[in-house]
């Protein structure tokens, strides 16, 4: 076996990066004894990066390689919010590599996530700074708060898009995923797609889906890039349920998740007043065997970070 290694991080730990270090710690564990993850540098985390880290871990663990890694504050944080503190092997303050220690760095800051999934009809991605507008634009939709009820939206429409909350909730979210949707015309994002209340430990995580362009709610998008973000969480975050909730009113959500191949689970009743009147809110699920069903259907692509049968 050859001695240890550092791989470093600059600046950011999320989407852009985590197919990056996935690959490097890939394309470096054999023969390796010593692993160290250098995170000390970071200031911005998402879910997906903190996903790479942990499945980096396992892949390493499960070759024989011993792991360390070095959090910054920023780093520690969103491993807490995400409750998985304890799945990683966390290095104290202070311990470093031997000197000499052979280094590979990875990201500038200023890396750009592109789309994270794609169809040929459309392509759902995170949404850059300035599209942080849109969402705001969208916040003051009545008709999107009667029928979704976002946390995000609520949020942005009362603090406005570039408040630090509305920031981080929207891009660097350690326990959810933003991704606006895309139409293959080249248009202006149709919407956005979000997975929130992530458990990347249980694999778990929650489903909410807003679009504003009525052309491409006709052409039926929404239920396309809902499809295509659950099938993308399963190889990408790991998840083996997705969980979504709907207001009974709301039919078109209602079918919409039924196409998608979500059962309804359950009723919480009378959990939702609109216009003076009390709704029940309809829960739905889809666990991993009907994930795969439901995409063996559409023929979607493996969208994880690592090779199909050398994954974590």
């Amino acid at each position: 076996m050859t001695s240890g290694l550092t791989i470093r991080l600059h600046e950011a730990l999320t989407s852009a990066i985590a197919p990056a270090l996935c690959g490097a710690v890939r394309d470096v564990a054999a023969g390796r004894e010593h692993i160290w993850l250098d995170l000390e540098d970071v200031k911005v985390t998402d879910v997906v990066g903190l996903a790479a880290t942990l499945q980096a871990c396992r892949f390493l663990q499960a070759a024989g390689v011993k792991v360390s890694v070095m959090p910054s504050a920023a780093v520690y944080r969103a491993l807490l919010s995400a409750a998985i503190l304890e799945e990683l092997p966390l290095e104290r303050h202070g311990v470093a590599p031997p000197d000499g220690t052979p280094l590979v760095e990875l990201g500038t800051g200023n890396d750009a996530a592109g789309a994270v999934a794609s169809t040929s009809r459309v392509d759902v991605r995170p949404p850059v700074w300035d599209e942080l507008e849109l969402i705001a634009q969208w916040a003051k939709e009545p008709l999107l708060d009667q029928m979704v009820g976002s946390s995000l939206l609520y949020m942005c429409r009362h603090l406005g898009p570039y408040h630090p909350e509305v920031v981080a909730r929207a891009l660097h979210d350690p326990t959810a995923f933003t991704v606006l949707v895309h139409g293959a015309d080249g248009a202006a994002p149709a919407g956005f797609v979000r997975l929130y209340g992530v458990n990347l430990s249980e694999g778990f995580g929650f489903l909410e889906a807003a679009l504003v362009d009525r052309r491409a709610l006709r052409a039926g998008l929404g239920i396309e890039a809902s499809r295509l973000v659950v099938a993308w969480a399963m190889d990408a975050l790991g998840l083996r349920r997705v969980e979504a909730k709907v207001y009974a009113y709301n039919v078109l959500s209602v079918n919409s998740l039924r196409r998608n191949g979500f059962a309804e689970e359950g009723v919480l009743r009378r959990a939702r007043t609109w216009d003076g009147q009390q709704w029940d809110i309809v829960v739905f699920a889809i666990l991993e065997d009907e994930m795969r069903r439901q995409r063996a259907r559409e023929d979607f692509p493996y969208m994880g970070f690592w090779p199909r049968d050398d994954g974590p």
